[in-house]
């Protein structure tokens, strides 16, 4: 046998062996990209995690694939954000697929920002949601709290390894609540402007007002590009914030209406501590 041949056999072998050991870990499901990066952190490599709304893809309409519909099936539980669009849609018919299944909710703790509330007998229905829990440290660290409980209820003979790599993240988390609190507490304006308002939780955190570019979800009117503009002019706001699966060109105009310019933030990325770190240090200069 020559070395080539030798040498194929050995790395399918290899990949074979890495396919088989990923296949029998236990499988829980999230929603969002940055999910995963929570749960990885406290799990390490216990669990196989898999995520619905790919890269890429809008939470708020994806659709999942049948591979996903086959791995809600085989799944111990669902970890899931809380109100994002993919959520309302879908939950019932993933629940469905997979009875067995347990079902966890990641924002439990955290007070939402909503629009209109209605009292339904011993229950409220909120209309208007924002879903972007996760861009907030004070909410994070509420969030994997949650999925440290979540995981150990999964799998109890982990506790131990599940407790102290949830205590590590939390220091990370808190890392970037003090380097919010450094940057934000003291910035000279309070408005911002951003294309899909995914920061509404880290302007409340801080006492900030965020000015969508977007009007009510959709793209926006000649009437609304005119009073975003007027808006910035008037608070002196010379950045627009835009996430990178949107499209630039609306925003590119109303920065050049305002002598301004755009700058990407990824809020969808998996390294929620380098990008929040991040997204903190853009934000607190364009405030300054």
């Amino acid at each position: 046998m020559n070395k080539v041949v030798l040498g194929l056999l050995v790395m399918i072998l290899a990949i074979s062996c890495s396919t088989k050991k990923d296949s029998e870990k236990p499988v829980v499901v999230v929603s969002i990209i940055p999910q995963k990066y929570v749960v990885e952190k406290i799990a390490g490599d216990y669990f196989n995690v898999q995520v619905m709304v790919k890269p890429g893809a809008s939470p708020a309409t994806y659709a999942p694939t049948p591979r996903q519909m086959k791995d809600v099936g085989n799944a111990l539980g669902y970890l899931k954000i809380g109100y994002i669009g993919f959520e309302v849609n879908w939950m019932k018919k993933l629940q469905s697929s997979n009875t067995e299944m347990r079902m966890f909710d990641l924002s439990y703790g955290i007070k939402i920002i909503a629009g209109e509330t209605v009292q339904h007998g011993d229950h409220v229905h909120y209309h208007g949601i924002d879903p972007h829990l996760w861009m907030s440290p004070k909410n994070m660290l509420v969030i994997a709290a949650n999925a440290y409980e979540a995981l150990v209820k999964l799998a109890p003979e982990q506790a131990a390894v599940f407790e102290k790599n949830y205590a590590n993240l939390k220091d990370e988390i808190e890392v970037i609540k003090r380097i919010a609190d450094a940057e934000l507490n003291e910035v000279n304006k309070k408005e911002f402007m951003i294309f899909h308002p995914a920061l509404t939780y880290l302007a409340r955190d801080y006492q900030l007002t965020q000015i969508a570019l977007e009007d009510d979800g959709k793209e926006p009117s000649a009437n609304h590009m005119k009073h975003v503009i007027d808006e910035a002019n008037e608070h002196g706001i010379n950045v627009i914030f835009i996430q990178k699966e949107f499209n630039a060109e609306q925003a590119q105009s109303v920065a050049q209406e305002i002598n301004g310019k755009v700058v990407q933030i990824d809020p969808l990325a998996y390294e929620w501590t380098t990008q929040m770190k991040d997204i903190i240090n853009k934000l607190g200069t364009a405030l300054k």
